[in-house]
């Protein structure tokens, strides 16, 4: 009895001490989209580069909550986000598999300021913020610029795709597993 006791002790413990382990990297990126009356788009630059606002989700706040505080840091008020893409990064250098969320939505009242967090924001036409995302100064893996321009060049279309990332000397390469697809 004492062999199995301490068995089902032993496989608990080590079951929780993996969930932990693994728990800690499960985490949903959410993006957003969000145009203005003239039909650019926001960018924020941070420390790698020019992209579409994110949010690292893996907190307990429900995803308009989490994407309607996303909008207001930069100081806008923006209608309900729509779903405009749902990605997979599947990673052979972590044991894990993200999801990454795009939303789209509008500015309905306010003026842009820059979070205190971001080195930058602005508004941009599509093909300037595509410009802006592709500078040789971008440490983001290009996979966010080729998800970002799918989405804003065919914005009526709900996306979906898989892509295989890779860390070569530091840096992340990608490969695409499931070519972008309609999900709508």
């Amino acid at each position: 009895m004492k062999k199995i006791i301490l068995f089902s002790f032993i496989i608990l413990f080590g079951l929780k001490s993996f969930a932990q382990e693994t728990g800690n990297d499960s985490y949903t990126i959410q993006r957003l989209l969000i145009y203005n009356e003239k039909g650019e788009v926001l960018l924020e630059k941070n420390n790698f580069g020019w992209m579409t606002p994110a949010l690292r989700h893996n907190s307990k706040t429900t995803i308009k909550d989490g994407l309607m505080n996303l909008a207001s840091e930069f100081g806008v008020e923006v209608n309900s986000p729509k779903i405009a893409g749902i990605f997979m990064f599947m990673s052979d250098y972590k044991p894990i598999s993200q999801f990454r969320q795009h939303f789209s939505c509008k500015v309905v009242d306010g003026e842009l300021i820059v979070p205190e967090n971001k080195k930058d924001a602005q508004w941009f036409s599509i093909s300037k913020a595509i410009e802006m995302m592709s500078l040789p100064s971008t440490k983001a893996p290009l996979v966010i610029r080729d998800m970002t321009k799918q989405l804003l060049y065919y914005p009526e279309i709900i996306w979906g795709g898989t892509f295989l990332l890779s860390k070569n000397d530091g840096k992340i390469t990608y490969k695409t597993t499931e070519e972008f697809y309609p999900l709508k």
